[in-house]
């Protein structure tokens, strides 16, 4: 109680004092405002302080134990709570340091403006002319998320094919000897099958890219469904499913489509069934579509999401155990042919070379017994284990 009456008192000559500097006319307005914002500030503190006396004394009251010090002093108090909104900002700022932009937005390359300044206005007229024969490539750029217009992309045609029969015309025209008009119908015949060639691989590089993208969907697709599985189960929103896929990097071959996904719900506004319906009618690969198609029903007849995932990761766990064990066991056969063809054959193959040489015969077919040992040893065997090689890597699934 002393301690209040002492703070009473202090208010009481801070009032005075305001008193005294409001009919003081010497001093400017400016000088008497500040002052009197001084007085203001510590009447204030100095009421703050009577209100935490009496809230120590009530507090006594309840526990004694407690100490004066133990209990917070309002102006303490309010620096505590400073402190902590301080760090609160700061909190902010770095959350939005770290805040992700949610969907990507597609850059032109300098190769491409080069190329549709040059041949853009050829490239419309073909796709217009031979529609039914770039359709087909315009789906396969889409598919293939390769991220450039079918416009672009035939430019680049064009000017691949112009670049490789310069190249390749002027490269004939210098190695090749002879009459100079010869050598000349020479050079351009040869340019312009290497061009044509050229003109065939840049136009089929966009399928490929798809057979690439379907066999890495097919591989990842059964551990994304068990993911969103798992997801679906704890409640959560069907688009989050897609975020939490997308942002852990552990699926390469759907990270593509799922970004598409993204894209249309958090760049151009679609809802979550329109961009799955969207990304279903370019995706490559059969099953994921069919998966979106489910899941497009699922949600528009108000089905239980969760246990149509469920069931599908099932199915499609089950079926990926199957194929990789279907090529187990087609592994067996592969070893018995390898066995036959590349082993036992080429050991047969030199016997009898080498039963025919000393028998006195030189030959065969006319081509001597050396140079049937010599191409079997360094040209036919390698290359019928590379081929080997290339059928075992075509046939066998992705790991």
């Amino acid at each position: 109680m002393n301690d209040i009456k002492q703070i009473a008192n202090k208010i009481s000559k801070l009032a005075d004092e305001a008193e005294q500097i409001s009919k003081d006319k010497t001093k400017s307005t400016r000088d008497t405002e500040s002052s009197l914002d001084r007085i203001k500030n510590d009447i204030r503190d100095q009421l703050n302080l009577i209100r935490a006396e009496t809230r120590f004394e009530e507090t006594k009251k309840i526990n004694p134990l407690k100490s004066k010090q133990e209990y917070l002093d309002p102006l303490v108090e309010i620096e505590k709570i400073k402190e902590v909104g301080s760090r609160y900002r700061k909190g902010k700022e770095i959350k939005k340091e770290k805040i992700k932009i949610d969907y990507t937005i597609y850059k032109t390359s300098k190769l491409g403006i080069f190329a549709n300044k040059l041949f853009e206005k050829y490239s419309i007229r073909l796709s217009k002319q031979y529609k039914n024969f770039f359709d087909k490539l315009s789906f396969d750029l889409i598919a293939s998320s390769m991220n450039i217009l079918s416009k672009t992309y035939i430019s680049l045609i064009l000017l691949g094919t112009m670049a490789s029969l310069i190249f390749f015309f002027l490269f004939f025209l210098v190695i090749l000897k002879g009459n100079i008009i010869f050598t000349f119908v020479r050079a351009l015949f040869l340019s312009i099958i290497l061009g044509g060639i050229t003109f065939l691989v840049i136009y089929f590089y966009p399928s490929t890219i798809v057979n690439q993208r379907r066999r890495a969907i097919k591989n990842d697709l059964p551990f994304v469904i068990l993911h969103m599985s798992a997801i679906a189960g704890s409640g959560a929103h069907p688009i989050a499913m897609f975020n939490l896929i997308l942002g852990t990097e552990e699926y390469p071959g759907v990270k593509g489509e799922i970004k598409k996904v993204v894209n249309y719900v958090n760049l151009f506004g679609y809802d979550l069934t329109a961009a799955m319906r969207a990304v279903a009618l370019t995706t490559p690969s059969r099953d994921f579509k069919e998966l979106l198609d489910g899941m497009i029903t699922t949600i528009e007849t108000g089905g239980n999401l969760k246990e149509f995932l469920k069931a599908k990761s099932q199915d499609t766990m089950n079926t990926y155990k199957l194929e990789r064990k279907k090529y187990v066991e087609s592994l067996a056969a592969y070893s018995d042919v390898y066995t036959g063809m590349l082993i036992a054959a080429p050991l047969l193959f030199f016997t009898v070379l080498a039963i025919i040489q000393g028998v006195g015969g030189g030959s065969i077919a006319g081509v001597s017994v050396k140079t049937l040992a010599i191409i079997g040893t360094f040209v036919a065997i390698p290359l019928l284990n590379l081929g080997f090689i290339v059928f075992l890597n075509m046939s066998r699934p992705e790991k």
